[in-house]
C-alpha cells in the first residue's frame, strides 16, 4: 500500500479539487486523473443535446402517429355507426404503402418470424426474446450514437485525451442514468402519452442500463490508465491508484456505484432474472440503493456540474413510489367503511387459480388492463402482473343492463358509486404462482381468504371500437386478456356505440377441464343480447374429457390451431376493418404476428400483442 504522507517535500496533491487547470504551473501530478482539468464540458453539453434530440425524434413521431390514428379510428368509429355501408369504405387502406409500413417496420420481428419466443436453455430457464424490427432500430440509433459521442475524441498529448476521454464517458453515463430509471417506472409518463407498453419500456430500461455500464466501465478504465502512469512520491502503478482512493470518498463512492452496477447487470441477465424472479427483484432494489447513492456522492463530494441530474432520477425514484403506494391506499381502503380489499382465492383445473379481490371503493378500467398484485405472505417485498380477466362495479353494472330498462328517472343516469370487484386466473408456475395454488389446493369445498392488494390498472390502451371485425387469439391463461374485450365490444354493439360487427375468439387450450377458468363470465357472455349473432368462440383442444358436458354455442375442434388459415378465413368474409388481438406464448404469439403480416398488404388489417417479457 501506498504511504498516506510523502517522505519528500512535494506537496500532497489536493484529489477533490475539480477546478480545471491544465497549465504549467499546475504540478498536481493526477491533474488530469481527477476534476475538470482536460475535459471538455461545452462539447460534452452540446452532446447530451444532440442525445435528447435522438430520443426525442421517435417519441415525437409516435406522438404524431398516435394523433392520426386516433383521428383516423375515431372517424372511422363514427361513420359506420351511422351508416352500415361505411364499412366497405374502411375495409382497404387507402394507400398501398400503408401495408408494405406494417409488414416491414411496424408489426415485423429482427428476422423471419422470431420475437416473444424465448430463448431457452430449459424448460425453466429462458435466455431473453428479440425486440421487434423499429425497436431494433431506436436501440442501434441511440447506442451508437452513444458510442460515437464517447470516441470523438480530438488528437492530443495522451493524458489530456484519456482525461477528456474519461469526462465524456462520465458525463453520457450520468445522462443516461434520467432515462435507465425513467423507462423502469410503471408510471413512467411516456407511456400514458404514446400508448406503449411497460413490456418496451422495460426492454429499453435494459438496453440504456447497459449504455450506462458500459461509459461507467470506461470512465473508470480511463481514470486508472492515467493514475497508473503517475509517478508521486517514488511511486507508482497500483499504488497510485489506491493513493488516490485512499484520499479520496468521493472516488470510494464512485467505485462503489461500479460495483453495484455490475451487480446490477450480473443478475439481471435473462437466465438469472427468469429463473431466481423473486431473488432478483430483491437484489435488484438492494443495488439500486447503492449505486444511487454512490453515484450521488460521487457528484455532490466533488460539486460536479451533473449533479442536477442526479437530483432528477432521485426525485423519479421517490416520486413515482410514493404515488403508487397513493394510488394502493385510495383502491385498497375505505376510511369511510373502515374496510381493506377482501382477496379470495379458489384453486382450478389445470393448476390454476382464481383470484378475486373485493374492493371497497369503485374500480374502473379499459378493457385488456393488467393489474399488480400483493400477496406479502406468499411474496413480501413484490408484486405481479396479471391480466383482469373480469372486473363489476356498479356503475358497469348499470351500463350492462342500460339498454334492457329505459330511466324512469335522472337518478338512474347517474354512475353508481360503491364497492367492486376485479377476478384473475393465474396458472401455477414457479415461485409466487405455485405457492398461491398449492395453498388453495389444500382449502377443500371453500375459498382461502388472504390479505393483499391489488394495484392498478395499467395498459389497455388498444381501442377496438372503430373495427367492424375482431379476431381475439388466446392460448393457455392469456383468455384473461381477451374476455375483457368480448364483453365491452358486445356491450357496445348493443348500446351503438362501437362498430365492431363480427367478434371472434379463437382459444388453445390442453384440455376441455381448463374451461372452469371462464366458464361463468362465458355464461354471462352468452347471456347478453345479440351474442350468438356478434359473438363466435371457437375451441381448438388437444384433448377432450370423457364424459364432460360443453356450454352450447362453442364451436370445439379437437385439433391444432393453425393462425394463418383463421385470419385467411376471416380476412375473406371481414366487415369493415380488421384487428387481430394475441396473447398467449411467445410461440404462438409469433405465429399469429407472421399470418397478420403475410395478409396487411389485401385489406385493412391492424395487430396487437399482449406479452410479460420481463
Amino acid at each position: 500500500m501506498a504511504s498516506t504522507q510523502p517522505t519528500s517535500s512535494v506537496p500532497i496533491p489536493n484529489i477533490d479539487d475539480v477546478h480545471a487547470n491544465s497549465s504549467q504551473s499546475n504540478h498536481d501530478p493526477f491533474k488530469y486523473s481527477h476534476g475538470l482539468t482536460g475535459v471538455d464540458l461545452p462539447t460534452n453539453y452540446l452532446l447530451v443535446h444532440i442525445l435528447i434530440g435522438t430520443a426525442l425524434a421517435p417519441v415525437l413521431i409516435s406522438i404524431l402517429f398516435r394523433i392520426f390514428t386516433t383521428i383516423r379510428n375515431d372517424r372511422r368509429r363514427v361513420s359506420t355507426i351511422t351508416s352500415g355501408q361505411a364499412l366497405n369504405f374502411w375495409a382497404k387502406d387507402r394507400y398501398d404503402w400503408v401495408g408494405q409500413l406494417k409488414r416491414y417496420l411496424l408489426y415485423a420481428p429482427i428476422w423471419r418470424k422470431r420475437h416473444n419466443r424465448e430463448f431457452r436453455i430449459s424448460s425453466a430457464v429462458s435466455l431473453a426474446t428479440l425486440p421487434t424490427r423499429l425497436q431494433l432500430i431506436i436501440i442501434i440509433l441511440y447506442a451508437g450514437s452513444n458510442v460515437a459521442y464517447c470516441l470523438a475524441i480530438p488528437e492530443q498529448p495522451g493524458a489530456q485525451r484519456m482525461a477528456e476521454f474519461r469526462g465524456r464517458c462520465g458525463h453520457l453515463a450520468a445522462f443516461n442514468m434520467i432515462f435507465t430509471v425513467l423507462f423502469a417506472l410503471r408510471n413512467n409518463p411516456f407511456i400514458w402519452l404514446l400508448h406503449v407498453s411497460y413490456d418496451t419500456f422495460n426492454m429499453f430500461h435494459r438496453w440504456t442500463a447497459r449504455i450506462v455500464f458500459t461509459e461507467a466501465l470506461a470512465h473508470i478504465f480511463a481514470f486508472m490508465y492515467n493514475t497508473y502512469r503517475v509517478n508521486y512520491d517514488g511511486q507508482g502503478g497500483w499504488d497510485s491508484i489506491s493513493w488516490v482512493l485512499d484520499h479520496s470518498l468521493s472516488y470510494r463512492w464512485g467505485l462503489a456505484a461500479f460495483i453495484a452496477l455490475s451487480i446490477l447487470i450480473t443478475h439481471s441477465l435473462g437466465p438469472l432474472r427468469h429463473a431466481f424472479y423473486e431473488t432478483f427483484l430483491t437484489l435488484h432494489r438492494l443495488s439500486i440503493i447503492v449505486a444511487i447513492s454512490g453515484v450521488y456522492y460521487h457528484m455532490a463530494k466533488h460539486a460536479l456540474p451533473q449533479l442536477p441530474w442526479a437530483y432528477l432520477f432521485i426525485t423519479f425514484l421517490i416520486l413515482e413510489p410514493s404515488i403508487r403506494a397513493l394510488r394502493i391506499l385510495y383502491y385498497n381502503s375505505s376510511w369511510r367503511q373502515r374496510t381493506w380489499t377482501k382477496i379470495l382465492v379458489e384453486a382450478l383445473p389445470g393448476e390454476a387459480t382464481r383470484v378475486t379481490f373485493h374492493l371497497p371503493r369503485s374500480w374502473n378500467a379499459n378493457p385488456g388492463s393488467h393489474i399488480h398484485i400483493y400477496l406479502p405472505r406468499l411474496a413480501l417485498w413484490s408484486s405481479h402482473p396479471f391480466s383482469v380477466a373480469w372486473a363489476s362495479d356498479p356503475g358497469q353494472m348499470a351500463l350492462d343492463w342500460g339498454t334492457e330498462k329505459r330511466p324512469f328517472s335522472i337518478e338512474d343516469l347517474e354512475v353508481k358509486e360503491g364497492p367492486s370487484t376485479v377476478s384473475c386466473v393465474i396458472r401455477a408456475r414457479t415461485g409466487m404462482t405455485r405457492a398461491l395454488y398449492n395453498r388453495a389446493s389444500r382449502v377443500k369445498n371453500k375459498d382461502l381468504q388472504l390479505w393483499g392488494a391489488v394495484e392498478g390498472p395499467y395498459g389497455g390502451y388498444h381501442s377496438l371500437d372503430s373495427y367492424g371485425t375482431v379476431v381475439l387469439f388466446a392460448a393457455g391463461v392469456g383468455i384473461t386478456h381477451q374476455l375483457s374485450y368480448v364483453r365491452h365490444l358486445l356491450l357496445g354493439h348493443n348500446n351503438h356505440t362501437v362498430a365492431v360487427r363480427k367478434i371472434l375468439l379463437v382459444w388453445c387450450i390442453p384440455d376441455t377441464s381448463v374451461l372452469a377458468w371462464i366458464q361463468l363470465w362465458l355464461d354471462e357472455i352468452m347471456a347478453m343480447r345479440n351474442s350468438r349473432e356478434v359473438v363466435r368462440i371457437r375451441l381448438y383442444v388437444k384433448k377432450m374429457v370423457d364424459g364432460e358436458a360443453l356450454p352450447m354455442g362453442l364451436d370445439v375442434r379437437r385439433s391444432r390451431c393453425e393462425p394463418q388459415g383463421v385470419v385467411d378465413e376471416e380476412i375473406v368474409s371481414m366487415v369493415g376493418a380488421m384487428c387481430v388481438s394475441v396473447c398467449g406464448p411467445g410461440a404462438f404469439s409469433d405465429s399469429v404476428r407472421a399470418a397478420v403480416r403475410k395478409r396487411v398488404g389485401l385489406r385493412s388489417v391492424d395487430f396487437f400483442d399482449e406479452a410479460f417479457t420481463y
